[in-house]
């Protein structure tokens, strides 16, 4: 009588209901990286939010940098559909300016390029390129919107590239707080709505 097949060491059961136990990973490790930085996480963080042993997250990432580049382009990837999703709503250009900057700003942030430049040494060439190409990917969603309301005459931009990164660089302001209770912007809502405003006037027809 044959023993029966023995699953790898770590391989978790499928789950029955919700997330692929690969997707609760990544969504946990993006979480943890995204609000720690990739040095202060660990494989047993990442295992205790995932609800899953330390085992079953190696087998699907045998180290923390697989574990980090997945989670990363996940989030990239997600921000980017998010983005062409509001994008292709009903109304005004600017209000779904409004509506992108309000759902950038409910996202907890470790700027992205300067955890990239901490873990750089850990990433091989093709993965910084990889990382590269799914950010670059944002800021072109961003420019055919852009592009978009430009045809539609809704403002005036001689280069929506352009447009799109200074977007983002003023996003990064409605950030910023000086103390836990001395913001510079009293609510996401505020603050996304300063930022438009003032981007506004400077591309409306």
């Amino acid at each position: 009588m044959k023993s029966p097949k023995k699953r790898p060491l770590g391989r978790p059961s499928g789950q029955q209901e919700g997330l692929p136990t690969s997707k609760t990973i990544l969504h946990a490790a993006s979480k943890l990286f995204i609000e720690k930085g990739f040095e202060s996480v660990s494989m047993n963080q990442v295992a205790e939010l995932s609800g899953v042993t330390k085992a079953a997250v190696y087998y699907y990432f045998p180290t923390k940098t697989e574990l980090f580049m997945a989670s990363m382009l996940e989030v990239l990837s997600f921000v980017n559909e998010r983005i062409r999703t509001i994008l292709e709503q009903p109304g005004s250009f600017r209000s779904r300016l409004v509506n992108i900057a309000t759902n950038y700003l409910k996202i907890p942030q470790v700027h992205m390029d300067g955890m990239v430049e901490k873990v750089r040494h850990h990433l091989s060439p093709e993965q910084q390129e990889s990382l590269i190409i799914h950010e670059n990917a944002l800021y072109q969603r961003l420019q055919e919107g852009f592009d978009a309301a430009v045809r539609n005459e809704e403002i005036i931009c001689n280069d929506s590239f352009i447009a799109a990164h200074i977007f983002v660089s003023m996003l990064k302001v409605g950030e910023r707080k000086y103390t836990d209770d001395n913001k510079l912007f009293a609510s996401i809502e505020e603050a996304a709505e300063g930022i438009v405003s003032f981007l506004w006037r400077g591309i409306h027809k």
